[in-house]
């Protein structure tokens, strides 16, 4: 009847989270062997669980534009950093990977400008269900399932034989 219906939507409600929350968790199978960068990648995916947590809360504006906004001080830095270095190796798909980055940072942009453009306890015009945490969600995911999880991987290599003092395509 309709109450295992409801049991069932409910359990699946449960594993979605589940899955949200270990996706945006940080974990040593996350590490591209830079002690620097990988503190870094750790202090947005932590930045993005309190995220998730407060939409989960049901966090409005006024909670979620700060975090926004740190997010916007913590990611053009550390990417900044991440393209130093990759330059310094010589990674070959440097280009590439800068190009995700200007990306990313576009995209936050015009997310902060928009948080910003809310009123406080006027999240969207018709009060949508997922409004405001899910574009932060959205871009949170992408950023630690997405790039970190594929392209900053993909660099870990590299990374590694130019400490052994292997270079380039050697």
């Amino acid at each position: 009847g309709a109450m295992s219906n409801r049991n069932a939507l409910f359990g699946r409600l449960q594993t979605q989270h589940l899955a949200v929350n270990n996706l945006i968790q940080w974990g040593d199978h996350l590490s591209v062997e830079d002690t620097a960068i990988d503190a870094q990648h750790k202090a947005i995916f932590d930045l993005g669980a309190s995220v998730y947590e407060s939409w989960r809360g049901g966090g409005g504006v006024e909670v979620l534009r700060p975090a926004v906004d740190k997010l916007a001080n913590l990611l053009p830095a550390h990417f900044a950093f991440e393209e130093r270095m990759l330059t310094d190796i010589g990674y070959e798909d440097l280009a590439q990977h800068m190009a995700e980055h200007r990306g990313m940072l576009d995209e936050l942009g015009s997310m902060q400008e928009r948080f910003h453009s809310f009123e406080d306890g006027h999240e969207s015009p018709g009060g949508s269900l997922l409004a405001p945490g899910w574009p932060i969600m959205q871009f949170l995911l992408g950023f630690t399932v997405g790039h970190v999880m594929s392209s900053d991987m993909s660099y870990c290599q590299t990374l590694i034989a130019s400490r052994a003092g292997v270079r380039g395509n050697a």
